[in-house]
C-alpha cells in the first residue's frame, strides 16, 4: 500500500527549535552525528498518531514505540525542556500528503442525489461544494501542543489543515486549551470561482453573514459598504465561493455560528475535532426539506474540511511500521501471540510473530532474501514447520495440546538452528527484512538496519529497499550510518545508466531517493540538507562537513590529508 505521506515538518520538538521540513521520497535515508535528531524524526510520527488516536498531548509511551520509545511527556519532548510555565514553547508538527487517486474521507456519502425535481438552489449548492472538493490535490495536517499554566497540563492548542500547500482552515484554543475558534482562509484558491484573488472577508467570524442578494453590497476586510450608483460598481468584484456557501447556509436557517464558529465546534479535544463524529450545524427552525438538505450537505462539507484530513493521516499512520534500533532475540519457547501488539515491531518480535502465523509466501520471500547469495547472503534461510509436542514422562509418549508452528534458521548444509544459536546479526536483520516485505504497510520507519551485520550484508539492504518500493508499494524512512548501503544504491544507478541493470536487480528513479543530512548550524539549531543521486550515481550536492569522507581521510598521512582537505573543500560532487 503506497504511502501518501510526502513531508514532515518539526518545530520545538526535542532537538529541533526552528521549523525544519524534511521531504520524504520512497527511500529516504537520514544521516548525521549522534544525538542530532534523526530518531526524533521517526518519533514525531508516533507523537502525531497518539494525538490523533487518543487526543493526548502529554505522551510518554506510544502505540508503536512499545518499550523502545519513551517521550517522557510534554515537559521532556518540548525543545530544551523549557520549563518556563508562563512562557513555554509550543511544539508543532505538520505532515503533508499527496492524494493521487485517494480521496479525503467523508462522513456522509451522497447526501444529495441529483433529481430533476430538486430545488435548483439545493442542486447548485451541492455542485458548488463538489467543485471545491475536486480542486484538492494535496493535504497537510499541523498539530500544535502547548502547556496550559491555567490547567497545569499539556493541551492541543492548534490544529491546521492545508490544501495544495496553502493553509485552508485553522482551529485555535484559549489559554486553557478550551473554547476552540475556527478560521477559514477565504483567499484560498479553492474558494474562488475565477483566477482573481478575492479579498479576505472571512477571517474570524464576528457576525453572521449578511444576505448577498443586493449587487450594490461590497464586502471587504474593512467591513460592508453600500455603493451609491452603478458607476461605483467595480468591473469585477473579487468574489469568494465560501461567502456564497455561507449565505446559503444562513438562508437555510442555521443557528448563528457566533464568533470563531464557537457555536458549531462541539466536542473538540482542545483544538482537535473528534474523529468519530461529524460536525453538526444546529438549526432552531428548518421550515422546509430544502433547508434540511442544505444543512446536511454543509455538515458533510465542514466534516470533510476539518475531520477528513486528520482521519486520512491517522489511517496512514496506522499502517506504518516502526522497527527500533535494538531487536530482541526470541526465547526458545517462543510462540504465536493471541493478540495483536503493534509495539512488538519496535523490538523486532512482531516480525517473528508474522513468520510464525502469516502467509507461507511471506516466509519463502524472507527466506530467499536472507539466504540468497545474490541478495543479503547471510548464510541462513527461514523455515516454518508444524510440530506436535509429546509428553515423554511415561512409558508411552502422549500428544500434548494442539500442533504448533516452529521457526528455524536453516544453513546451507540444511541444518536447522534456533535464533539463539546463531550470530546476533541474524536476529537484528530479520525484522528489517520482514518489514520490507509486508505489503500491508505504508511507510516503514527503521533505525539502524545495519546493526551487527557484515558490510557485505549491509550493501544488500539497498536492494531490499528498492524491491520494497517497486514490488511491494512501500516507502522507507531509515535512520542509518551505513556507507555500504549508500554504495549499493549508487551502484544500481550507474548500472541503469549504462544499460547493465537486470529485472532481478532494477533501480529507482533518482527522484525516488533522498539522503537527508541533519546537522547543527553555528547557533546550535538543527538544519536538514537534502542530497540526491544523479542518474550516474553521484551525489547531486556536497555532504556537509565532509560526511562520508572519514574512510579516505583515515588512510592518509598528515601531509596527504592536508592536501586532500584542500581539494575536498572545493569539491561539488562525490
Amino acid at each position: 500500500m503506497t504511502s501518501l505521506i510526502k513531508y514532515i515538518s518539526l518545530e520545538n520538538f526535542k532537538g529541533f527549535s526552528d521549523e525544519v521540513r524534511i521531504e520524504l521520497r520512497p527511500v529516504t535515508l537520514l544521516f548525521g552525528a549522534n544525538s542530532v535528531g534523526k530518531s526524533s524524526v521517526l518519533q514525531a510520527f508516533q507523537l502525531v498518531r497518539e494525538v490523533l488516536e487518543r487526543g493526548n498531548a502529554n505522551i510518554d509511551r506510544t502505540i508503536q514505540g512499545g518499550d523502545t520509545v519513551d517521550l517522557g511527556g510534554f515537559k521532556n519532548f518540548v525543545h530544551d525542556r523549557d520549563l518556563d510555565l508562563d512562557n513555554m514553547r509550543s511544539v508543532s508538527i505538520a505532515i503533508g500528503m499527496e492524494l493521487g487517486n485517494t480521496s479525503i474521507p467523508e462522513f456522509f456519502e451522497d447526501v444529495i442525489e441529483e433529481r430533476s425535481d430538486m430545488d435548483p438552489k439545493v442542486l447548485r449548492f451541492h455542485k458548488t461544494l463538489d467543485q471545491i472538493r475536486i480542486q484538492v490535490r494535496s493535504v497537510s495536517v499541523k498539530l500544535t501542543l502547548s502547556w496550559s499554566s491555567l490547567r497545569g497540563a499539556a493541551v492541543i492548542s492548534g490544529y491546521q489543515v492545508g490544501f495544495n500547500e496553502e493553509w485552508c482552515s485553522e482551529v485555535l484554543t484559549g489559554p486553557d486549551g478550551r473554547q476552540p475558534q475556527l478560521k477559514i482562509n477565504s483567499k484560498h484558491p479553492i474558494f474562488h470561482s475565477s483566477d482573481i484573488d478575492g479579498e479576505a472577508v472571512f477571517g474570524e467570524v464576528a457576525e453572521w453573514i449578511e444576505p448577498r442578494s443586493d449587487p450594490y453590497v461590497f464586502r471587504s476586510e474593512l467591513g460592508v459598504r453600500t455603493l451609491k450608483s452603478d458607476d461605483e460598481v467595480p468591473e469585477a468584484i473579487p468574489d469568494s465561493v465560501i461567502l456564497d456557501v455561507l449565505d446559503a447556509v444562513h438562508r437555510a436557517n442555521a443557528d448563528s455560528p457566533n464568533r470563531g464558529f464557537a457555536g458549531w465546534l462541539q466536542g473538540f479535544q482542545g483544538a482537535l475535532p473528534r474523529l468519530d463524529k461529524p460536525i453538526l450545524i444546529p438549526a432552531s427552525k428548518l421550515e422546509s426539506s430544502s433547508n434540511l438538505l442544505v444543512l446536511q450537505e454543509f455538515s458533510a462539507f465542514m466534516s470533510w474540511i476539518l475531520i477528513g484530513p486528520a482521519q486520512l493521516l491517522r489511517d496512514q499512520l496506522r499502517k506504518s511500521r516502526y522497527v527500533g534500533p535494538l531487536r530482541r532475540i526470541p526465547p526458545r519457547d517462543f510462540d504465536v501471540a493471541l493478540s495483536n501488539n503493534e509495539g512488538a515491531w519496535s523490538d523486532g518480535m512482531a516480525a517473528w510473530q508474522i513468520l510464525m502465523g502469516g502467509a507461507e509466501s511471506l516466509v519463502n520471500s524472507c527466506s530467499d532474501w536472507m539466504g540468497s547469495e545474490q541478495k543479503l547472503g547471510t548464510g541462513y534461510g527461514v523455515e516454518r514447520a508444524i510440530v506436535q509436542e509429546f509428553d515423554v514422562g511415561g512409558l508411552t509418549p502422549k500428544p500434548l495440546g494442539n500442533r504448533r508452528s516452529r521457526l528455524a534458521l536453516v544453513d546451507k548444509f540444511k541444518r536447522r538452528h534456533l535464533p539463539q544459536d546463531v550470530g546476533v546479526g541474524i536476529s537484528q536483520v530479520l525484522p528489517v527484512i520482514v518489514a520490507a516485505q509486508d505489503e500491508a504497510a505504508t511507510i516503514v520507519c527503521i533505525e539502524q538496519p545495519e546493526l551487527h551485520i557484515h558490510p557485505a550484508v549491509q550493501v544488500g539492504l539497498g536492494d531490499l529497499f528498492i524491491d520494497g518500493v517497486l514490488n511491494k508499494g512501500l516507502s522507507f524512512l531509515v535512520e542509518t550510518h551505513s556507507e555500504h548501503l549508500v554504495m549499493r544504491l549508487q551502484r544500481r544507478m550507474r548500472e541503469h545508466m549504462l544499460g547493465e541493470s537486470t529485472d532481478e536487480f532494477p533501480t529507482l528513479d533518482p527522484n525516488d531517493l533522498s539522503f537527508v543530512y541533519l546537522g547543527k548550524n553555528s547557533t546550535g539549531a538543527v538544519r536538514a540538507t537534502h542530497i540526491g543521486l544523479t542518474p550516474d550515481g553521484k551525489f547531486d550536492a556536497p555532504w556537509p562537513n565532509g560526511f562520508f569522507g572519514e574512510r579516505t581521510v583515515e588512510a592518509l598521512t598528515p601531509t596527504m590529508r592536508a592536501k586532500f582537505e584542500s581539494i575536498r573543500s572545493g569539491r561539488t560532487n562525490a
